[in-house]
């Protein structure tokens, strides 16, 4: 219900910005099974990229409140006759920055008064007589806009402080004063540890190269040395960043306005990845990380088609919203940011629909939520409900390609499973009896067979047609599909389901197929085709004629592995010239014969 009169939040007196931020970083270090270097290659440097990125994106996301604060304080604020008159305005302004410790206002005579969040206190101090005020004073009234100052140590805080400052101007454009603030370094280094923590990434901060602005570790200071030098931090990897043993690493030549470094220290391989940023300050930042590639893989060759970074999952929440006079202005303000805090815990449906506000900004923002936190409810049922209905791979295949999966062709396992005698079972069962028995039947076997990187296509009757190899890439898809077929079989000699004993027979063949989408415009679905799903199915046919639960054509028992397989006949296949020789496992061949 939208408010009937809307007043527009640029005509009332605004004396602060509100921002509320949370930003969740999952770092999935995945290397998985490939052939394909250089997709892979640009797959990590691409990654490689978006950690920076989400790093810079991370300060950025807590320094900018700061700046907008300093533009909205210094374009409302004209008059300075009277600074204590201000004590309400600017301890809003602190409660809507809470990375800010405190701000001052000093006017060109030196005079200043300060606001400090921890005990809410107003200081008035005469800084006339300091002897780098002047200095000061003239370097901030001849700067152009808002600006960030050197770090400093602030004896106020026994800390480590980022100031910015704006210069302040009476309505006909005099200058009247500084508005500064400051901003604890333990603050940025104890955020950026949490968006890291448990990653396996060190991320760092570095003030003209060789200071520590920010690190895990990071320590207060000192007045004489604000900023501890990368050799006093302790932190024997940091300290080499530029002594590297390695200026080329593999992903260097890939990377995005990004360098590389690396070093080794023992068997182990850490990587520096870096960029410098130049708007903070009189001296560059430099925002990096490194992370022990080493823990990453256990064999690199084996695993080089995954990611070495297969997704740096970033998303950043923030909400501006401006604090008005009045509390019928912050209410709305304070119910957004709740709103958003329990969207960011994932309990979407504990959100209450924001009310309607006769601010027009207020107004939009609160439908606009109101449609997001709906559209997410609507996704979070489509996304549950789609996973019921097709093979997760295949779920999370569709999501990641906007709801479409190319068609492949490519060499596959097929196991083709089939229930002996489930016609004389679904007579003597009944058809309610006979489906919870095939509910516990497929539940054991689809988690068996994904255990070993199975994608269940289709389920035909009582039998199961599953995929090795496609959609999701295994260079082991036939020793897998052998190894699962065993499990499976061993799991119906000792289990029952829904308390009926069943027997059944397997195929397994290894060659091309064709895997898509296939269907009517409006309604697809996933599967696979070609010879050797054809074959695969006849297998598991022929299992009656020789006796056997299991039988592996020749192409699938060439890449078996350490499997020990026995040769049990040859079929002479329609469309191919030549028989092919069956094999089945020794230990269902000894199990069968007994």
């Amino acid at each position: 219900m939208s408010a009937k009169y809307r007043i527009p939040i640029t005509a009332i007196t605004v004396f602060g910005t509100s921002s509320l931020l949370a930003l969740t970083v999952t770092i999935v270090l995945y290397l998985g099974f490939s052939q394909a270097a250089e997709s892979t290659l640009k797959h990590l440097a691409g990654n490689a990229t978006t950690l920076i990125d989400s790093m810079e994106q991370s300060i950025d996301a807590r320094l900018a409140p700061v700046r907008d604060q300093a533009r909205w304080v210094a374009n409302d604020v004209r008059d300075l006759s009277n600074p204590a008159a201000l004590d309400d305005y600017m301890f809003g302004s602190l409660a809507a920055t809470p990375q800010v410790a405190g701000v001052a206002i000093i006017t060109p005579d030196g005079n200043s008064r300060r606001w400090q969040r921890e005990g809410r206190m107003a200081i008035d101090e005469d800084w006339s007589q300091k002897p780098w005020i002047k200095e000061y004073l003239d370097l901030v009234k001849n700067a152009p806009s808002a600006s960030w100052r050197e770090p400093i140590f602030t004896d106020t805080l026994g800390a480590s402080t980022l100031l910015h400052d704006i210069p302040m101007h009476d309505a006909n454009g005099e200058f009247i004063g500084v508005f500064a603030q400051i901003l604890p370094l333990r603050g940025l280094s104890a955020y950026l540890a949490r968006e890291y923590a448990d990653t396996g990434i060190t991320p760092f901060v570095l003030y003209n190269r060789d200071f520590v602005l920010s690190h895990p570790a990071i320590s207060i200071g000192s007045e004489q040395q604000p900023l501890s030098r990368i050799d006093e931090m302790g932190d024997l990897v940091l300290e080499r960043i530029w002594s590297p043993d390695d200026t080329e690493p593999f992903i260097a030549r890939e990377l995005v306005n990004t360098s590389a470094s690396g070093v080794f220290r023992g068997d182990d391989f850490y990587l520096y990845l870096y960029r410098d940023v130049e708007r903070y300050g009189p001296a560059p930042w430099t925002v990096g990380a490194y992370v022990n590639m080493s823990l990453r893989s256990t064999d690199w060759r084996d695993r080089i088609v995954g990611a070495m970074l297969a997704g740096i999952a970033v998303l950043v929440i923030a909400v501006f919203a401006s604090i008005i006079v009045g509390r019928k202005v912050s209410v709305p303000i304070r119910e957004i940011v709740d709103a958003a805090n329990t969207v960011d815990s994932g309990e979407l449906d504990a959100v209450d629909q924001l009310k309607a506000s006769r601010i027009r900004e207020i107004d939009d923002a609160g439908r606009a939520f109101n449609n997001m936190v709906q559209n997410l409810r609507e996704r979070k049922v489509i996304r549950d409900t789609l996973g019921r209905f097709v093979p997760e791979k295949v779920a999370s295949s569709l999501l990641a390609g906007g709801g479409s999966i190319p068609v492949q062709q490519t060499e596959a396992t097929v196991l083709f499973c089939d229930i002996e005698g489930f016609t004389q079972l679904t007579e003597s069962l009944g058809p309610v009896k006979i489906v919870d028995v095939l509910n516990a039947f497929f539940s054991a076997m689809v988690d068996i067979l994904e255990q070993h990187g199975g994608v269940v296509t289709q389920f035909q009757g009582d039998a199961i047609l599953a995929t090795f190899n496609v959609p999701v890439t295994d260079a082991n898809h036939a020793r897998n599909a052998i190894q699962a077929a065993q499990q499976m079989l061993d799991c119906t000699a000792s289990s029952k389901f829904d308390g009926e004993t069943l027997n059944i027979r397997i195929g397994i063949n290894t060659g091309s197929v064709v895997a898509g989408a296939i269907g009517a415009k409006g309604r697809l679905n996933y599967t696979v085709h070609g010879d050797a799903v054809n074959l695969a199915a006849r297998l598991e046919a022929l299992n009656k004629e020789y006796g056997s639960r299991l039988l592996i054509s020749e192409s699938s028992a060439a890449q078996a592995g350490d499997f020990e397989l026995s040769r049990i006949g040859e079929v002479t296949v329609r469309g191919q010239t030549s028989s092919i020789n069956l094999f089945t496992l020794t230990s269902a061949a000894s199990k069968q014969k007994s």
